[in-house]
């Protein structure tokens, strides 16, 4: 049995309408079916669920609300009672009012978890209805705005100043989805990067079957295999018995970690293949964190975007950097629209995508025989600038690298090229990366240009000459 509109042929099952026919709804009032899309001085999702209203809908043209079929068929209560929540029965209100909700500063929330943990914080964070006047004005530790103390938000109970907003601490990006209240507080036991040996010597995880030493001065043209790149004289930890060897700072990196970037716990990995970060799109063969929850997409970050932390202070900028999740601005470093980058909260318009954030402060080229340093917004007398590898102009209001000395500007593509943060050696089936350090330029086999970068990929597959070399990414796949 089905109802069928006469006019325009529309058919519906009987129990989807036949109970709102001859009855009022939860307001009183008598219902009116609608098919297409509302209007657009119309509301356009549902009253109570939220969601968008599809092809057919009820609207109670008193109260201005409408409603899809799924809560026309299981409406929600007209009261309900939630002790942990508040201590009196909560009444529906049917009819569509302006009101600033108690519970999270902007509106109706109620099923808000009560304990959760946010990759922004280490410590777990609880709901509480009144945040309270401090001695100081609360700011939330996702997005960096003041928050309302005489409304809800999320409080650790450990650190007496950090709160978040009700919805900054819910959404995707920084909760896991899990509610832990009655669920143990128990610190997760995380074995050490590597066991002690003595003063000088460790056993690294990655590394186990020799011993690594370290020296507080490390000269070398090896490139650091956690990662990749190269030491100028920083502390390192040098395999006594082969090539390994280890940034300080690398050795150090802990096996699991929250992070910014992911709202699961990532584990370090130590891998040979090649991966490209999530974060800054960059290939790269060092260490690695990956999400190992059970994601269905694959959240794999290299281990300088997963170094980055909040507050981020950057040399290049006078005040302190902060993933706010606010959408996608564009870069100051290399004007590219970025989805949710670091930004600054105190100049509006300044903000760094992951690959920039993470550009090497120092570096070495042929073209000079100082460490280049990356600098943005300084022009010479003339106001131009000119990059001495491709002779292109440098644009002054974008990251180049200069040596302070010479005077030389380089562009960032020139000094660095698509396989700078890849190991030299085998990167994958018939493929090996070298220096690019002949007398000569090879030429590429995809682009037909003079290969121009620091680091290059060949063939491995044939040795018939000529030997086939690769300059960038893109010219790899497209050969």
């Amino acid at each position: 049995m089905v109802y069928i509109c006469m006019e325009c042929e529309l058919v519906t099952h009987k129990e989807c309408v036949e109970p709102f026919l001859n009855n009022p709804f939860q307001c009183n009032h008598f219902l009116k079916f609608f098919t297409g899309s509302p209007f657009k001085s119309e509301n356009q999702h549902c009253h109570f669920c939220r969601k968008n209203l599809s092809s057919l809908y009820a609207r109670c043209t008193i109260c201005n609300t409408s409603m899809d079929i799924g809560c026309l068929k299981n409406p929600p209560p007209l009261t309900i009672f939630q002790p942990k929540h508040h201590e009196h029965s909560l009444t529906l209100l049917s009819r569509l009012v302006t009101f600033t909700c108690n519970a999270c500063g902007l509106e109706d929330c109620i099923d808000l978890p009560r304990v959760i943990s946010i990759n922004r914080h280490d410590h777990r964070i609880s709901h509480t209805f009144h945040l309270g006047q401090g001695e100081r004005d609360w700011e939330c530790g996702v997005c960096r705005k003041t928050i309302d103390w005489i409304y809800g938000a999320y409080k650790c109970s450990r650190c007496p100043y950090y709160a978040v907003h009700s919805k900054c601490a819910t959404r995707s990006e920084v909760w896991d989805g899990i509610e832990l209240e009655d669920v143990p507080d128990e610190d997760e036991e995380i074995e050490d990067p590597y066991k002690v040996v003595n003063e000088q010597d460790i056993i690294h995880f990655s590394h186990e079957n020799h011993i690594l030493r370290l020296d507080e001065s490390c000269v070398t043209d090896m490139r650091c295999d956690g990662c990749v790149l190269p030491f100028n004289g920083d502390p390192c930890y040098k395999c006594v018995e082969c090539d390994f060897i280890l940034h300080k700072t690398c050795a150090s990196l802990p096996r699991k970690k929250r992070h910014l970037l992911h709202n699961h716990k990532l584990t370090l990995r130590v891998e040979e293949v090649t991966f490209q970060c999530r974060a800054c799109k960059i290939n790269s063969n060092g260490f690695r964190y990956k999400c190992e929850e059970g994601c269905k997409d694959k959240f794999v970050f290299d281990v300088r975007c997963s170094s980055v932390s909040e507050p981020f202070r950057h040399d290049l900028h006078p005040h302190p950097l902060y993933w706010t999740l606010e959408g996608s601005k564009e870069c100051r470093a290399c004007d590219t629209e970025t989805k949710n980058p670091l930004c600054c909260t105190v100049c509006d318009d300044y903000a760094l995508c992951m690959r920039c954030t993470t550009l090497p402060r120092k570096v070495k080229h042929r073209c000079d025989d100082h460490l280049l340093s990356l600098s943005q917004g300084v022009g010479n007398a003339g106001g131009d600038l000119w990059c001495d590898v491709c002779e292109c102009k440098v644009i002054a209001s974008e990251c180049y690298y200069t040596c302070q000395e010479c005077g030389v500007s380089l562009d960032i593509d020139c000094v660095l090229g698509d396989f700078y943060y890849l190991k030299v050696g085998h990167i994958g089936p018939g493929l090996e990366v070298l220096a690019n350090n002949g007398v000569t330029r090879p030429l590429c086999s995809g682009c037909e240009v003079r290969c121009k970068f620091p680091f290059l990929a060949r063939d491995t597959t044939t040795r018939q000459e000529p030997v086939r070399y690769f300059c960038t990414i893109n010219c790899l796949h497209y050969h």
